[in-house]
């Protein structure tokens, strides 16, 4: 039903857009720069709509929806599993949520690399579903995170937390744990070991230890 819907949206944003030209040009038949100008800025607009399938994380829409999914883990102290994967060539988002539950959120993050947000589930549980992704899809590799992971390198990373968690906004929780993904994946890929073989190799973003040994503490009241 994903794949239909997002054929059928973009289908109509190309009808759209050659409809448009089409019916600009005949207007302005002695001036080819105003229809042009035009077309682009109804492409731009309706770029917005299609972020389910070219969407970034840095588009307003989706930015919420991360800092959204972190905020009620922390406030809840409920579960959720955040996977980075790099690819070893470029998937459509809504082919990768496919092989997903339909609670589940897939988004492309500015370093290109796809995140996908796996609420109310564990670590061990989300194990099952990244694997089976993993043979399904062209993956390199997969970065794992769990509530307590994030919550950790908010701790250790920003300095101007003084040990109080309860102040950190949900942009900033969002940042940090970016940046930390950011990184991670800027580390395998700048290794001199890269994954070939069919099954993806999966990482974890935190030593699991470190983790395990944080005491449970609300970042968002």
């Amino acid at each position: 039903m994903r794949t239909i819907h997002y054929s059928i949206r973009m289908a109509l944003v190309l009808i759209i857009i050659a409809l448009f030209y089409l019916s600009v040009t005949a207007v302005f038949h002695q001036t080819i720069q105003i229809p042009v100008v035009l077309t682009l800025l109804l492409i731009w607009a309706l770029l917005a709509w299609l972020s389910p399938i070219i969407g970034r994380v840095d588009t307003k829409e989706q930015t919420h929806l991360v800092e959204d999914e972190l905020a009620r883990s922390q406030r809840y102290n409920s579960h959720l599993v955040v996977a980075a994967i790099r690819e070893k060539k470029r998937t459509p988002l809504h082919i990768v949520a496919q092989n997903l539950r339909t609670t589940d959120s897939v988004l492309r993050s500015p370093a290109g690399y796809l995140l996908v947000l796996m609420p109310g589930i564990t670590l061990e549980q989300a194990e099952q579903p990244l694997k089976r992704m993993g043979t399904t899809l062209s993956i390199k590799d997969i970065i794992v995170a769990d509530e307590k992971m994030l919550q950790t390198i908010v701790k250790t990373q920003s300095a101007n937390l003084n040990g109080d968690m309860s102040n950190v906004s949900a942009a900033e929780f969002r940042k940090i744990c970016m940046q930390a993904f950011d990184a991670k994946c800027a580390s395998i890929k700048a290794s001199t070991h890269e994954n070939e073989n069919d099954a993806p190799d999966i990482h974890s973003l935190l030593d699991l230890q470190q983790a395990q040994n944080l005491p449970d503490r609300k970042i968002f009241s």
